[in-house]
């Protein structure tokens, strides 16, 4: 082993918890842990996935790679040949995470948490399976676990539904949560032998979808609990630290950004009003109801795909210039969007397919990515009568704003993104990094 690499690797994961946010909270003295941690490490900005969803940026940090060699493009994915959809689980993501490498070279793990991780696979260490897990026992890996973690009442997520009753309710099961989920990751992280330790807090995504704009707005009875909320996640990040020693390398990252959320928009209604896209039956309920005219429809959040001849079962968009003249249209009309009540412009900007993903699964990607400006959250809604409205979020993910902190102070790379922590975590444990590896290692251990 190399002077310059840790004997161990520890990773915290803070869900959706921007840069901007952090760095607020480090010099405002909310975080004195963190603060702590600073003096001694190097935080910085990231960039999280296209699109700024969990289950791709998750999937992007433990495999390193964009979402064409790992085959998750969203929450949902198109069947195939077909206008079906499904939900992508663990077993549908096609590149190895970076514990089954680990595991390769005799290192265990022990990962706690992480989205998309559901059912959880047989794996040299042990693992707790995150969103959208519904089941501890499929949750879990191995099965022995199930006894203990139902002892000390772990929850797998917080239950948000608690906000349509009350959001004193929704804000008490945000405490018990974080509370379960931090005697996990320490008992865990004190009782099991391991090489690599992920633990991942995706409470702070459910805090920041429902109580962003209270925050923002100083509620005098919410914002205080939203700053309480962040001092038990930064208590718990000190006694981590604690446990740890000098050669261990200690990691922070979220997945992605978060804004206040200013309108949700409806791109399938854009789309309809526009003449791309009709449907069978009015309303329509799902993808499988689109019509036989349609040139493009919508999915989650802001993914385009052109319904294009030979790929969808009634494509009527022939491939070469046909598909490219209307690729660049939509960019240009779509461009144009604005808010009329705000007068604001609503995207940021379109990436094509080609520019932003690449590897064996490219085929599935789709055509267009939208990058909306901050505070326009883009749907994939059919029945939608609108093209903007809002629901019960005030908060949304942002692809700029994410942040990693290390416990040290060579950074080398400028620019970082949520592919490069697999290699650093790779590097740190001084695994080479597989050469298909998007992500760069970013750090010079002292």
């Amino acid at each position: 082993m190399s002077n310059h690499t840790k004997k161990k690797s520890v990773v915290l994961g803070l869900d959706g918890t921007p840069y901007s946010l952090i760095s607020k909270f480090i010099q405002q003295g909310t975080c004195p842990q963190l603060s702590k941690l600073v003096s001694v490490g190097t935080l910085r900005e990231m960039k999280s996935t296209h699109p700024a969803v969990s289950s791709v940026a998750w999937t992007s940090f433990m495999t390193g790679k964009n979402p064409a060699k790992h085959g998750i493009f969203g929450f949902m994915e198109r069947i195939p040949n077909s206008y079906d959809i499904y939900f992508p689980n663990s077993r549908h993501i096609q590149s190895k995470p970076i514990w089954d490498i680990l595991g390769n070279y005799n290192k265990r793990s022990v990962v706690i948490n992480v989205p998309s991780t559901y059912p959880a696979s047989e794996m040299n260490g042990m693992l707790i399976a995150g969103f959208v897990a519904i089941d501890l026992a499929r949750a879990s890996f191995p099965p022995s676990l199930v006894p203990a973690l139902k002892e000390m009442g772990y929850k797998i997520d917080v239950e948000t539904q608690l906000i349509h009753e009350s959001k004193d309710k929704l804000f008490e099961d945000l405490f018990l949560t974080l509370e379960k989920r931090t005697q996990a990751i320490l008992h865990f992280l004190k009782n099991e032998v391991w090489d690599l330790f992920v633990g991942i807090f995706t409470e702070t995504d459910r805090l920041h979808h429902f109580f962003w704009e209270y925050l923002e707005k100083n509620d005098p009875k919410y914002s205080p609990l939203f700053l309480n909320y962040y001092q038990k996640i930064d208590e718990a990040i000190g006694r981590v630290a604690e446990n740890i020693d000098s050669d261990t390398s200690l990691i922070l990252l979220s997945d992605h950004g978060f804004c206040t959320l200013q309108q949700e928009v409806f791109i399938n209604h854009w789309l309809h009003e526009a003449g791309f896209l009709n449907f069978k039956v009015t309303p329509p309920k799902s993808l499988a109801d689109i019509g036989e005219k349609s040139r493009a429809y919508c999915l989650d959040p802001g993914r385009i795909y052109i319904n294009l001849k030979g790929r969808e079962p009634n494509g009527c968009v022939e491939p070469g210039n046909e598909y490219e003249q209307l690729r660049n249209t939509l960019i240009a009309k779509l461009t144009g969007l604005k808010d009329p009540g705000a007068n604001m412009n609503i995207i940021d900007k379109i990436h094509k397919r080609e520019e932003i993903y690449h590897g064996k699964y490219f085929d599935r990607a789709p055509d267009l990515v939208i990058e909306p400006k901050h505070g326009y959250d883009l749907k994939g809604a059919f029945s939608k009568e609108s093209l903007l409205s809002k629901g019960v979020f005030s908060g949304m993910h942002t692809y700029d704003n994410a942040f990693v902190y290390v416990n040290c102070k060579d950074i080398t790379i400028p620019s970082l993104e949520i592919t490069d922590v697999a290699a650093t975590i790779l590097n740190s444990l001084d695994i080479p990094i597989p050469i298909d590896m998007d992500g760069k290692n970013f750090v010079k251990w002292n």
